[in-house]
């Protein structure tokens, strides 16, 4: 249970977090407060909260999280919150960061900010508050930074992923499907150097990888299954190679120019599933091949047979439709109504070879 007694810090005294998930694993030490700093304002919307600070001052109800490490109070929540203040009450940072404010803070604005709330406690204590609000919560982060944070505590306290979901009141697996595509993510960086930055995508989208993973195709294609998944590096050695084809499918690469297969999730994600059910769907994928005609293989001859017949009687019935309205005589649109009824005649032949 965390003691709710608050202390005033100044906020020269106190340190952003270089754990903090939404930072997207940048590989900050605690001394490089100006580079988290800088990275959140230019990634997190920093500049919100400063506008909402210099309207209304800080909010003392807003405590910030901090835990001890190595003599430095550390914030654990409240990150944005105090790199706004520490914008906000430093104009040499801000000239130093090239940070223009619209409006100069007003002495009441300087007074709110000059000591503020600070709640104490471990980062043991605090994890399940933070998951709840971030993870499972009102103030959600994005999907990577979610999973980095489950996969931290999984690591550091040693908590199973049942113990975790049931703490911050996760009743929909997004817990462990989260972790499971995290350690898989890690896997390819560490592996074969996969950069999150250099996709075929505007913004890294995660959830590809993770919600793919619920897929048996892509499991048995990885040679995974969901245990397997609970733990770190689950990808066998002898499937590496599948696993850098997966990550070119899911999201490409710029700079090999790859494009990605899986441009939506739906319906791409389902048919490079369905794709990866057959050999010939694997051996096309493999080769470069584009979905399409992965998913056309995996399917079958006899499937995509009805599929076209079904399609051509549908467009002809459509035609019927607009033949009174559309149609004035074209000698080119003729000339396609007679192909069209010499291939239906060849078609019909070769459907019923028995009769006359």
């Amino acid at each position: 249970m965390i003691a709710l007694e608050v202390v005033r810090h100044a906020p020269a005294d106190l340190y952003l977090d270089p754990e903090n998930p939404r930072l997207a694993g940048e590989p900050f030490s605690v001394d490089d407060q100006e580079g988290i700093l800088r990275w959140l304002w230019r990634n997190k919307s920093v500049n919100e909260l400063v506008d909402s600070i210099l309207a209304n001052g800080f909010w003392d109800h807003e405590e910030l999280f901090a835990t001890e490490e190595r003599d430095r109070w550390v914030v654990v929540e409240g990150n944005r919150r105090l790199a706004a203040v520490k914008i906000l009450s430093d104009p040499g940072l801000r000239e130093q960061l090239g940070i223009h404010l619209a409006e100069k803070p007003s002495e009441d604005v300087l007074e709110s900010i000059r000591r503020l709330p600070v709640i104490h406690a471990t980062r043991r204590e605090l994890w399940s508050f933070v998951g709840f609000k971030h993870v499972n919560g009102p103030q959600v982060w994005d999907s990577i930074a979610k999973a980095e944070y489950v996969f931290r505590v999984r690591r550091d306290f040693g908590l199973s992923l049942a113990e975790i979901a049931s703490r911050i009141g996760d009743r929909h697996e997004t817990v462990a499907r989260l972790y499971r595509g995290y350690v898989v993510l890690r896997q390819a960086q560490n592996e074969f150097e996969f950069d999150t930055t250099d996709t075929q995508h505007r913004r890294f989208p995660f959830s590809h990888l993770w919600t793919a993973l619920g897929y048996v195709s892509i499991r048995d294609y990885l040679g995974v299954d969901p245990t397997a998944l609970e733990r770190e590096n689950p990808v066998p050695p002898d499937r590496l190679r599948r696993l850098q084809h997966l990550m070119a499918w899911l999201f490409g690469s710029q700079s090999q120019n790859i494009e990605a297969r899986v441009r939506r999730q739906n319906p791409d994600l389902r048919h490079l599933a369905r794709a990866l059910e057959v050999r010939k769907g694997v051996d096309l994928l493999e080769s470069g091949s584009s979905l399409s005609v992965a998913l056309d293989a995996s399917l079958g001859d006899a499937h995509l047979f009805r599929t076209a017949l079904t399609r051509a009687e549908t467009s002809a019935r459509e035609a019927m439709r607009f033949v009174s309205t559309g149609f004035t005589g074209e000698e080119d649109l003729v000339e396609t109504g007679d192909s069209l009824l010499r291939q239906a005649k060849s078609l019909k032949a070769l459907m019923t070879p028995g009769e006359p």
